[in-house]
């Protein structure tokens, strides 16, 4: 794994869990909406922002893929890591009985190799000639 592009899709992906912790912090614990209904909101929403980021100053947008299919490729990655997310959000939470906060920070990671992984080795690599 490239090192440099790991660090900077980290980069990226700080910028986007802030704005999914924020999101979920407002809408759960702040309006105390269903904290999975807040988690499905916050990283739909992180998420775009992480793949408008990351084909503007990391991944060579429409190597593979044309732009539609690189969207809906990218789309169905998230609802795997948006899987990932909720089932160790709730197991973490309900089962293991952890903060709400802690929760999400410590499932967002687990979202994080997913996501980062799909993209890099998937979506976004580059053909070999």
């Amino acid at each position: 794994m490239n090192r440099l592009k790991f660090f900077k899709y980290s980069i990226i992906g700080g910028i986007s869990a802030l704005i999914d912790w924020g999101l979920f912090f407002l809408m759960a614990i702040i309006m105390e909406i269903n904290f999975i209904v807040a988690a499905t909101i916050s990283f739909i929403l992180a998420t775009s922002a992480n793949y408008l980021m990351g084909i503007n100053f990391l991944f060579h947008s429409q190597i593979r893929f044309n732009k539609k299919e690189e969207i809906i490729l990218i789309f169905f990655i998230s609802l795997v890591g948006l899987g990932i997310n909720l089932t160790s959000l709730y197991i973490l939470s309900v089962w293991i009985g952890l903060g709400l906060m802690v929760s999400k920070v410590i499932s967002s990671l687990f979202a994080l190799s997913w996501n980062f992984s799909m993209r890099n080795n998937f979506v976004f690599k580059k053909i070999q000639n």
